[in-house]
């Protein structure tokens, strides 16, 4: 396998892991960077080689759950140059009944089988946050390309293994950070790259809703408030979709302090976050994430020099151009399956006509600011 574009830059510094508490300044996260952040250095260009001669990608996929039935599985055989060849997951029914209404001509009983299948060129992780790491091991060990749901691991040494698997097997790895594809999100690029608001000063995000029915008893409790399953909360399940997007627009993050709390007290993970921090670009950053409040709030503010950028995160309502006395808004509706342009450019990438918008090193970023912030809580808590 052997790169076919120009080389990208090299991944920058991250902020201190968790186990160094949840405050860095940016000569902190440099020397972390130069140490033991040092593989990192470039390493984009290793995972994003595309595979000689590959003119179609074909994809098998561990876990048939609820994330893959509109948000991202048809978009592995909806995309060009794709299809979807084989499946399986725990539950042997779920299996069948995904690969029958999606019309996925192979099943497999085990994970072991999928992967031994020659056939496939690249492997969908689909499955809760603890299994990450373990599976995506296992399908670099077979050679195939990885794309993982975020975040890629439990924490960012989770990470770094996998990073590292999956150089030492030659192959690609990708994270379903997938709203870096999404036409709203390249609309906000545009204008800031634009200057539509001049130089951008600071960003503002929030997100506050009341708990979900489910979220009431330890009988319904959802795995993505289990800590052991999930790593985390909401704040890491839902935030970190935010944090990314705010690297990519901004650039990585060279510094965070936050706080997080259980307010609630309806489960063990936070519930109650609040962090500030600060871009390479020098952009700073702040942001209020609540999941017991009385009223929901879904709001990121970019304020800059001649302007300011308001829209609604989870939402497609429209976006908010506002300069010099005037307001535009701009509506863009999400795509059917919204990670279906995040994939169509990776099977770009993989058969060496495109390029991803994601890489290994960024997502890595994404999983070490949750770690700092969520660092004194977990202590407190023990997990």
């Amino acid at each position: 396998m052997a790169p076919t574009r120009p080389a990208r830059p090299s991944a920058v510094p991250l902020i201190p892991t968790g186990d160094e508490g949840p405050r860095a300044d940016a000569s902190e996260a440099k020397g972390l960077g130069e140490t033991r952040l040092g593989r990192l250095e470039g390493c984009a260009d290793r995972f994003r080689s595309a595979q000689a001669g590959m003119s179609r990608v074909r994809w098998g996929m561990i876990g048939c759950g609820a994330v893959t039935e509109v948000k991202s599985g048809p978009g592995l055989y909806k995309a060009d140059r794709s299809s979807l060849l084989a499946v399986t997951s725990i539950d042997a029914a779920m299996t069948a009944s995904f690969a029958e209404r999606h019309h996925v001509p192979r099943t497999y009983d085990t994970v072991a089988g999928l992967l031994a299948d020659p056939d496939l060129d690249a492997v969908y992780i689909a499955t809760p946050p603890a299994s990450h790491r373990p599976l995506a091991l296992e399908v670099a060990r077979a050679g195939k390309h990885v794309y993982v749901e975020k975040p890629m691991a439990l924490r960012f040494g989770e990470c770094q293994e996998i990073i590292d698997a999956c150089d030492a097997a030659g192959v690609t790895l990708f994270v379903a950070y997938y709203r870096r594809a999404m036409p709203r999100f390249l609309q906000v690029r545009s204008w800031i790259e634009e200057g539509a608001i001049g130089e951008v000063r600071t960003v503002r995000a929030v997100q506050h809703q009341p708990p979900a029915p489910e979220d009431l008893s330890p009988e319904t409790l959802p795995w993505r408030l289990k800590p052991e399953v999930a790593g985390g909360g909401k704040f890491l399940d839902m935030a970190i979709h935010t944090i990314d997007i705010l690297d990519f627009l901004f650039g990585p993050v060279t510094g965070v302090q936050g706080i997080a709390s259980n307010q609630g007290g309806l489960y063990e993970v936070e519930d109650t976050v609040n962090a500030v921090w600060r871009h390479e670009s020098g952009v700073q950053g702040y942001g209020s994430w609540c999941y017991v409040a009385g009223e929901g709030q879904d709001q990121v503010e970019i304020v800059g020099s001649k302007g300011r950028i308001e829209m609604e995160f989870f939402s497609d309502r429209p976006l908010r151009l506002i300069t010099a006395g005037s307001v535009r808004e701009v509506d863009i509706a999400n795509p059917a399956h919204v990670q279906q342009p995040f994939i169509q450019t990776i099977v770009d990438e993989l058969t060496g006509t495109g390029r991803c918008p994601g890489d290994a090193a960024s997502a890595a970023r994404a999983s070490r600011f949750m770690d700092a912030v969520l660092a004194d809580y977990r202590r407190e808590k023990g997990f």
